[in-house]
């Protein structure tokens, strides 16, 4: 089931406009299939994909697609408030992290968490675990994983692959909800209101934190970076920096390959993560 929602409204608060646009009907074919194969391959019963925008007691949330989850766990868990109560939802960091039930952080959440607990009971959910990412200071974005207490269990689910595949699943969530910014002008500005400090961390010779270390820009590289960050197009940047247009398109091939990233929605979404 892909969820739909309102259109966005006229109001255009920056965190507004970007969380207005995560619960749009950005859960294409290929999110919504990714999910499900995951599914299948997993051996999990059933899977969410959603962001919560955190706002204290006027928390949100926004279905993107569900996998085998009932029409009324889904309403009890979004109008009920249960999401609220969530300690996957609560642990979310500037990196995606699959975080497995039972672990400590969130067994020390959950031990608080009485509606949650309860909602898995009266729904038969054996948690799996959940993936979570803070896509910007107030925005996170969940993926949840579960098997059903009446099936076969979660002891044969390979977590190496479901960990990898899930990395893939928010890749993909975050590129279609940046892509979908990109194409509103106001999400440009909100991009612009969002990440008001990409110039500073991108510095010339700038560096950001991968896998294998620190991954260093040239001075060219981080003016190009922090232009595609404010939701300017290759020929707006080619304009300010008097380039050309294809050699602005070179350098960000020399920064795709260098962060090991495919799109300008994966850099906004690197950096929004340096930045939160």
């Amino acid at each position: 089931m892909i969820a739909r929602f309102n259109r966005v409204g006229v109001r255009r608060e920056p965190m507004q406009a970007i969380q207005d646009i995560a619960g749009r009907d950005i859960a294409g074919r290929d999110i919504a299939g990714l999910t499900d194969q995951i599914v299948a391959d997993c051996g999990l019963d059933t899977a969410s994909v959603f962001f919560v925008e955190d706002c204290g007691e006027q928390a949100r949330l926004s279905y993107i697609h569900h996998h085998g989850v009932t029409d009324q766990a889904q309403h009890i868990y979004a109008a009920g408030g249960v999401f609220k109560a969530d300690p996957f939802a609560r642990t979310s960091g500037r990196r995606a992290e699959f975080i497995r039930w039972g672990d400590p952080r969130i067994d020390a959440l959950a031990e608080d968490s009485g509606d949650y607990r309860t909602f898995l009971a009266q729904h038969a959910i054996d948690v799996v675990g959940a993936l979570s990412l803070r896509v910007t200071s107030r925005l996170s974005l969940v993926i949840g994983t579960h098997c059903t207490r009446r099936g076969v269990g979660k002891a044969g689910v390979p977590i190496g692959l479901l960990e990898r595949r899930l990395h893939g699943l928010a890749d993909l969530v975050v590129d279609k909800l940046l892509d979908d910014l990109f194409d509103q002008p106001f999400g440009q500005m909100a991009l612009h209101a969002v990440l008001p400090c990409a110039r500073g961390i991108l510095q010339p010779g700038a560096s950001l934190g991968g896998q294998n270390g620190d991954i260093v820009l040239s001075p060219r590289e981080s003016q190009i970076a922090a232009l595609i960050c404010e939701g300017k197009q290759n020929k707006q940047v080619a304009y300010q920096l008097a380039l050309s247009e294809f050699t602005v398109e070179n350098h960000l091939r020399r920064i795709y390959r260098k962060l090991g990233i495919h799109s300008r929605a994966a850099l906004v979404a690197r950096i929004s993560r340096q930045l939160h």
